[in-house]
């Protein structure tokens, strides 16, 4: 080869960049930023359970049915069994 052409073959070499580390280190580090997201994540379950507003209580059964089937009754005039 003449003289030009090594020295374009030098120089393409030099012009290529190394990693300033091993490609699996990019690897490890990647998985271990994974893996911290993850527990960041599994530390929020159950989290919109645990903040939300309570909920009111239910009235027994039997005072919900005798209030309502009254309140009904009343308005509706017929006074017997609803079918």
């Amino acid at each position: 080869m003449s003289d030009r052409a090594v020295a374009l073959v030098t120089q393409g070499e030099q012009a290529a960049r190394e990693l300033p580390m091993p490609v699996i280190a990019y690897f490890l580090i990647t998985f271990a930023l994974f893996l911290v997201a993850l527990a960041v994540t599994w530390s929020f379950r159950n989290t919109a359970y645990k903040v939300q507003a309570p909920r009111p209580t239910r009235p027994a059964e039997g005072a919900r049915r005798g209030s309502s089937e009254g309140t009904r009754e009343g308005t509706s005039g017929s006074g017997g069994a609803h079918h």
